[in-house]
């Protein structure tokens, strides 16, 4: 797409987003609202989806220093109800539109969260159940790469930044990989949506990008 493509495609995103594209975050999912359809986006890593997997090929022979471990971790998150707020679309000049979406800075999300069995660190405190609290100028913010082709629109998932602050609540120490790991599998989950998903534009007195597959 051209970079004048690019723009009036993000005016018409910006007059109807707010209203009609929303993320909902709740238990182990994220609802996302496109117009009239919402598809259901699981949050959770991608060795949890693979039942085959044999947990012993991942956890590895490692090596311990000072009695902590070191190797790969993967988080579980159980998100309670929380809906952004303001939705934004915007160009750079190079062709990629960042798609953000916002939640209110007066609210805390809490996520309860845990390592989940393939993790190979096991610090007491990671392993049980916590509760994460998620504050501040909270939103999700994802670079996507636009394609048309015909009269279909197509977006592949180039980024994802994550704003706000992760404590939890119990004020112990939170993991250092935590919020490393969130972005991982939120961007996992929008991927997913976005290499199943085509959008067309729709005129009915006024232009809107509708999704089409």
């Amino acid at each position: 797409m051209t970079q004048n493509e690019v723009l009036d495609l993000v005016e018409i995103l910006n007059n109807e987003a707010t209203n009609n594209i929303q993320v909902t975050f709740t238990d182990n999912k994220a609802e996302l609202k496109w117009h009239q359809e919402t598809t259901v986006l699981s949050i959770k890593n991608k060795l949890d989806n693979s039942p085959e997997i044999d947990s012993t090929t991942i956890k590895k022979p490692i090596q311990q220093t000072k009695n902590r471990q070191a190797g790969p971790i993967y988080f579980k998150y159980n998100f309670e109800p929380a809906t952004s707020i303001e939705t934004n679309f915007r160009a750079n000049k190079y062709g990629n539109i960042f798609l953000t979406l916002k939640f209110s800075t007066q609210d805390t999300i809490n996520i309860r969260s845990q390592l989940n069995e393939y993790s190979c660190v096991h610090r007491t405190s990671d392993s049980s159940s916590h509760i994460v609290q998620w504050s501040g100028d909270t939103y999700i913010s994802f670079l996507l790469n636009p394609m048309k082709t015909a009269d279909t629109i197509q977006f592949k998932v180039q980024g994802i930044t994550i704003s706000g602050k992760f404590a939890r609540k119990d004020q112990k120490p939170i993991h250092k990989e935590y919020s490393k790991n969130l972005r991982k599998d939120l961007r996992q989950a929008f991927e997913t949506f976005f290499n199943q998903a085509s959008f067309k534009l729709k005129d009915n007195n006024n232009h809107v990008l509708e999704k089409a597959m």
